[in-house]
């Protein structure tokens, strides 16, 4: 389990930021953007990390301090959180600065969190899924802890919930289809799952395009930052390519609009049952203080801690963090300065 626990937080970092630089881009106007095989482009040919892992890296880091008590869990993330965003990162969701803010001036961790089905806490749950991957009823109390601590919408919590399981059963290699499905229908009480998990359905008898099944939902301009339409591309992608992890994320990019989330959360899940990544976007992911090495060292600290042990988190380079955003910052803007200019 210790591979799977690595795997999938690399999985994530490299959908993260292979994503970041298409994020809000039409899919017409990635293709028309790059040619050719997907690879780091976020900062000269290298890929910088979003809050999209940073948010997974903190859940893992309070994986170990909490031993083993979900409220312990959330307090200790709720504290990760509030340092995190005194750090000023740059592209923070609205909904997680609401309930961060929240914190700083004095809200308990689980009774700060907005009326909000945004995509924050599904980026932090599939590394709880491989986690608790061989206890559901853990796995659901941890993945409602940390979706609670800054969406309340009860949709968002069935989405986290949906990819966690997800991530569980690519970690365990659940590999019958109708068996994932009954579990998504399951988890999906809002009406609003009723319509895509029967379109995924139909989609994959019909062995349906990625691009054929985003236009039959409407996601032909991009999907939206809301964890409904995520994680319905997400389980929609990673069925229909299971086990080819470069293609899954590719054609998460190539969607459009919210790009690095929906690569996050699909890496994430895919990751947990890849053997092997591709070496070239291993070595140009070049963030700091989340190193490749560092993430390696989390993921093999989980997997420790899951035998019964206690771990230490590996020590970070803190003082790195607001150097790091301020260039990240600088990106950002190059990156949108330079969608001024064509192909359109």
């Amino acid at each position: 389990m210790n591979l799977r626990l690595t795997h999938s937080l690399l999985g994530t970092a490299l959908g993260d930021s292979l994503g970041l630089p298409s994020e809000g881009m039409s899919r017409v106007r990635i293709a028309r953007r790059w040619k050719g095989p997907l690879e780091q482009r976020f900062l000269f040919g290298h890929g910088m990390l979003s809050d999209d892992t940073e948010h997974t890296i903190l859940a893992s880091q309070a994986l170990l301090s909490c031993g083993g008590d979900p409220k312990a869990f959330q307090k200790r993330l709720a504290a990760k959180l509030k340092w995190w965003f005194a750090g000023l990162p740059a592209g923070i969701g609205l909904a997680t600065a609401k309930a961060i803010i929240k914190l700083w001036i004095g809200f308990p961790p689980g009774g700060n969190g907005v009326c909000s089905a945004g995509n924050g806490p599904v980026m932090r749950a599939p590394i709880l899924g491989v986690y608790f991957a061989n206890d559901s009823q853990r796995r659901a109390t941890f993945v409602e802890a940390s979706t609670r601590l800054t969406h309340t919408d009860r949709k968002a919590v069935e989405a986290a919930m949906m990819a966690a399981d997800c991530a569980a059963f690519a970690a365990n290699g659940e590999l019958r289809m109708d068996v994932i499905l009954t579990c998504m229908k399951e988890l999906g009480v809002s009406e609003v799952w009723d319509h895509p998990i029967e379109e995924i359905e139909k989609a994959l008898a019909e062995e349906s395009s990625v691009r054929q099944f985003a236009d039959g939902m409407g996601f032909s301009k991009g999907v939206a930052g809301y964890a409904v339409h995520t994680m319905t591309m997400v389980l929609f992608i990673w069925l229909r390519h299971r086990g080819d992890f470069v293609t899954i994320v590719s054609e998460a990019i190539a969607c459009g609009g919210d790009t690095d989330s929906v690569a996050a959360i699909a890496g994430g899940i895919a990751g947990a049952e890849t053997e092997a990544f591709n070496p070239q976007w291993l070595c140009r992911l070049s963030d700091r203080p989340y190193t490749v090495n560092y993430i390696s060292r989390l993921g093999a600290a989980l997997g420790e801690s899951g035998g019964g042990c206690h771990v230490k988190a590996p020590s970070v380079a803190n003082y790195l963090i607001i150097p790091r955003n301020i260039l990240f910052f600088i990106a950002v803007l190059f990156h949108g300065f330079r969608r001024i200019f064509p192909p359109y």
